[in-house]
């Protein structure tokens, strides 16, 4: 099976942040975070083939179960983080990068939980699952690391999360 064919997430897009990286004549700013999120999102590519694999190996029910459901969730879940990605990347307010950062978090949890659970019901290989959670570390990794490069700002958040 060719994981690129089923990786539909589009490459990253160089081009989408020079400008921002330009902004001001302060690349030197924004360069790292930038540079930070190309890596994070590059690694969850690999992720996202890997999810998308698994899920299309996943079998509909028979009416016995609720595969097609997990299958959703597990979809639903891996959907999320790349928009959050550059969603974070493309602004510059701490809070908000936080709050993406945050919903990343969540829905890798999730997806796992949903992933662990296929297994748990039978529905797929624990040898499966184990090939996304070494990857799934390897974009953590990447992760820490771009989140070390959000930048607190002065900006109240209104709901006291992230201050």
């Amino acid at each position: 099976m060719d994981l690129e064919k089923l990786n539909f997430l589009p490459e990253w897009d160089e081009n989408r942040f020079i400008k921002k990286m330009n902004q001001h004549g302060e690349a030197w700013k924004n360069a790292p975070g930038i540079m930070a999120a190309r890596d994070v999102y590059k690694q969850w590519r690999e992720v996202f083939g890997l999810v998308v694999a698994f899920a299309e190996n996943l079998e509909d029910e028979k009416n016995e179960n609720n595969r097609s459901t997990t299958k959703s969730l597990i979809y639903e879940n891996a959907l999320i983080v790349a928009p959050k990605i550059i969603g974070a990347v493309s602004v510059d307010a701490y809070t908000i990068k936080m709050e993406n950062a945050a919903i990343i978090r969540s829905n890798c949890r999730q997806m796992m939980e949903q992933i662990n659970f296929t297994v748990l019901m039978g529905w797929s290989e624990e040898d499966y699952k184990r090939v996304i959670d070494e990857s799934l570390e390897q974009f953590k990794a990447a992760f820490r690391i771009w989140v070390a490069t959000f930048i607190k700002d002065g900006d109240d958040d209104e709901w006291g999360l992230f201050i």
